[in-house]
């Protein structure tokens, strides 16, 4: 007969044996553990709870004005770049759009960046077909360049151009958003590896690969802004207070700056590169500044007081230097004032020519000018034309930029366009 006691006994588990009589019961550790962070896990659950609900009503924010609606983006594969060589005496128009070319460098990688009203378009190079795009329906672009394969768009919202997307500029796809603290209308231009924005209260440098800030630097009480040129040297800049008239030279990507000076006169930074050098608005004197502490020194020549002047009024408040190296590893600069003309490290001048565009490096060896429509090659070691290239039956309209892109060139103006030829 079976005993009583032992069917009202556990019933053995599944290993054949007996549970232990504290089966259930959690282990001391644990449930001290547990004591130990119960208060610490319940503000990590609140926070959660209130980021996510701070999320969303972000998100129903945005769409309750509209915000999220205006933005229409569409990215493509990268495009196959143009076959690189030497450029056709005569060119002729493959496409052309009322678009305007981005600064800095408009073609990189088979794509032509653009821009109009509130769209900027990544172009196919050899047709001008829109690969990709980037709207904000609500908003205008109030600055476009591009440098080292990536795109930077400013654009204006109320009265401020402070709103930056970068892209990838051969897909269009984006890297950044951010909103800058500059207020104001922003002068861009473009170095490697930076971007340099330049309102009449402030000189911005920032990181083109992911937007982070480089340096800032603000204008003193009563002052304004009125050029910088970025180089290798780094970023010259000429502010007046009043009667007052400075130059300061900062490190293009540190934070250091290197030298502020008192000059006697208003003065424009022209090359901050191979040299550093301003000319005077009131007098088109020209200096050289040292690098170490902008110790003056008496500069070249660079044709009469009136022509000077008249191109110094005119030229944009924020822009990049044109550096180049000569057959003989000669280090020089390349400026526009009227003329077209070329300093050396100590400032010299090395030769002139005409011109109706700004300059552009084509390959190691030669540098880009206008004259009567025709874009002229000019030797970087002797200023003598190499080559006269005939562009379509109009020509280049005066103040029209070329820019090498494959065997061709691109045109940038009040519109963009690419032509192409063969020998």
């Amino acid at each position: 007969m079976t005993d009583p006691r032992l069917a009202e006994a556990d019933p053995p588990d599944e290993a054949g044996g007996h549970p232990s009589p504290d089966r259930g019961a959690e282990h001391p550790a644990l449930a001290a553990y547990r004591a130990r962070t119960r208060r610490s896990m319940t503000i990590y659950g609140a926070v959660i709870l209130v980021i996510g609900l701070v999320a969303f009503l972000a998100v129903r924010l945005a769409y309750a004005h509209g915000e999220l609606d205006k933005v229409s983006l569409q990215t493509a594969p990268a495009p196959t770049s143009l076959p690189t060589g030497s450029i056709a005496g005569t060119l002729s128009s493959q496409w052309q759009t009322s678009d305007r070319a981005a600064g800095g460098t408009p073609y990189s990688e088979g794509i032509v960046v653009t821009y109009s009203g509130h769209t900027v378009n990544g172009r196919d190079a050899r047709t001008g077909a829109v690969r990709w795009h980037y709207t904000r329906a609500d908003e205008l672009v109030c600055g476009l360049v591009q440098q080292d394969r990536s795109t930077i768009a400013i654009y204006q919202r109320g009265k401020n151009c402070d709103e930056v997307t970068g892209f990838v500029t051969a897909t269009g796809q984006p890297k950044f958003y951010r909103t800058l603290m500059d207020n104001g209308s922003l002068a861009l231009a473009s170095a490697p590896n930076v971007v340099l924005a330049v309102s009449d209260s402030a000189v911005h440098v920032f990181d083109n690969a992911g937007g982070l800030d480089r340096w800032r630097w603000i204008a003193p009480p009563a002052c304004t802004v009125d050029r910088s040129l970025a180089g290798s040297k780094g970023v010259l800049t000429a502010y007046h207070c009043g009667a007052e008239y400075h130059l300061s030279l900062h490190e293009l990507t540190g934070a250091k700056e290197t030298w502020s000076i008192l000059v006697d006169q208003p003065y424009l930074p022209i090359s901050a590169g191979t040299v550093i050098a301003a000319a005077s608005t009131s007098t088109g004197r020209t200096i050289t500044l040292s690098a170490g502490k902008g110790a003056i020194t008496a500069g070249p020549q660079l044709g009469s007081a009136a022509a000077l002047t008249s191109s110094l009024r005119s030229l944009p408040r924020s822009q990049t230097t044109v550096e180049g190296s000569d057959s003989s590893n000669r280090s020089v600069e390349l400026v526009r004032l009227g003329s077209l003309y070329c300093l050396n490290a100590t400032g010299k001048l090395l030769w002139s020519g005409p011109t109706e565009s700004q300059p552009t490096l084509v390959g190691t060896d030669f540098v880009t000018g206008s004259v009567g429509g025709r874009v002229v090659l000019y030797r970087l070691n002797n200023g003598q034309p190499a080559q006269q290239i005939s562009i379509g039956d109009s020509g280049v309209l005066p103040g029209t930029t070329a820019y090498e892109a494959g065997t061709g060139l691109l045109l940038a103006g009040s519109k963009t366009e690419f032509y192409s030829g063969r020998r």
